[in-house]
């Protein structure tokens, strides 16, 4: 799975992508687990794209052209809604 894990990092880690792992337990259904962080996937965690291999949800896709020099800056914001 592809995302974002929503934390309260530095403001120069928003717009880091994060991948997990999920895995069907019969009896249980799919369930998400994070190596990177040793959790098991919880609210924190925004999915954008699933696929079996990590190469079929590449986080970004596209072209930027500008001038030499120019850079692009990205952002993740999170705002959590009543449930």
């Amino acid at each position: 799975v592809s995302g974002y894990l929503h934390t309260q990092l530095a403001p120069t880690d928003l717009g880091s992508t994060h991948a997990w792992a999920e895995v069907f337990l019969p009896g249980a259904g799919w369930k998400g687990f994070d190596p990177t962080i040793g959790a098991i996937v919880g609210t924190d965690h925004i999915a954008v794209a699933v696929a079996r291999l990590p190469e079929s949800v590449p986080p970004v896709a596209g072209t930027f052209v500008g001038p030499p020099g120019a850079t692009l800056t990205v952002g993740v914001w999170v705002t959590a809604l009543p449930a």
